[in-house]
């Protein structure tokens, strides 16, 4: 399964930008003047748009993902 998504990491763009659900969601639910107390987990964050948006926004973020691919793109 890891070569399955190393390959897509390689040869795809997609992930470069968060998803608006997720920013609606975190917009919505975590709207605080003390985010850096939010701690957040991305587990399996492929690219870290997520990660990245979040960690900008001012969380407290955690990444991983198995695919090495992924990691280097995070990089």
């Amino acid at each position: 399964m890891d070569n399955i998504w190393n390959e897509i990491h390689e040869t795809q763009a997609w992930g470069s930008y968060p998803s608006e659900h997720v920013i609606r969601f975190f917009a919505r639910n975590y709207y605080s003047k003390e985010r850096d107390k939010v701690r957040i987990l991305d587990f399996g964050c492929g690219g870290g748009a997520h990660t990245w948006y979040l960690a900008r926004e001012g969380f407290d973020v955690y990444a991983f993902d198995g695919a090495e691919a992924a990691v280097k793109i995070q990089e």
